[in-house]
């Protein structure tokens, strides 16, 4: 069932940043985007035979925010390597169409999975990798409808497999990050732990 995973990982989301967050600013302002988000999930921007996904939208403007608010990118580098990950979001989504054989798996997990590591190679920061994956996989969805629209008439960007598609690959950024965070934790503690065993020896 397209759709199912996005809900219920943003739903996970919101809980996450609302009971486990410390209580802060930057808490309030995701939990009302993952809210927001999931809200305009099901309402559509409508242009002649042209439907755009208001999550899409919303999606697209928030990464577009953090890419430009965040002073540490360098935004020519930075649009260039987002440009390089669109056009795979968009050539895998071709790819499937001409040659459907190849795709065991979901797509939605194989997109969500490829171009998440590409994002977390490529990007440095955790802000950045969330960055350039939602930038990415915006403008390859725009990018693959653009290409597809020379064979169907009625057009919609932001399906609810994109959705799935963007909420499987930031859930993976984030275990990541985590994951990250975890280690130097540890690595911290061990140093605190050798410090009083040197100065002892010392």
């Amino acid at each position: 069932m397209e759709g199912i995973f996005f809900y219920w990982i943003m739903w996970l989301a919101w809980i996450f940043t609302t009971f486990m967050m410390d209580k802060s600013k930057k808490r309030l302002r995701v939990s009302i985007c993952i809210l927001v988000s999931i809200l305009l999930s099901k309402w559509y921007v409508v242009f002649s035979t042209y439907s755009i996904n208001m999550t899409l939208l919303l999606s697209l403007f928030l990464g577009y925010y953090l890419a430009v608010n965040e002073g540490k990118f360098k935004l020519i580098s930075f649009y260039l390597t987002s440009l390089t990950i669109t056009f795979a979001y968009a050539g895998i989504m071709l790819f499937r169409i001409y040659d459907p054989v190849w795709f065991i798996l979901d797509i939605r997990f194989i997109i969500g999975a490829f171009i998440s590591i590409l994002a977390i190679y490529l990007g440095r920061a955790t802000l950045q990798r969330y960055s350039l994956y939602i930038i990415a996989l915006c403008q390859g969805e725009v990018l693959y409808w653009i290409v597809l629209g020379q064979f169907h008439y009625e057009i919609t960007f932001g399906t609810e497999s994109f959705l799935d598609m963007l909420s499987i690959g930031c859930f993976i950024i984030f275990l990541w990050s985590g994951i990250e965070h975890f280690i130097l934790v540890v690595e911290n503690s061990i140093v605190k732990l050798q410090k009083p065993t040197k100065e002892k020896q010392g």
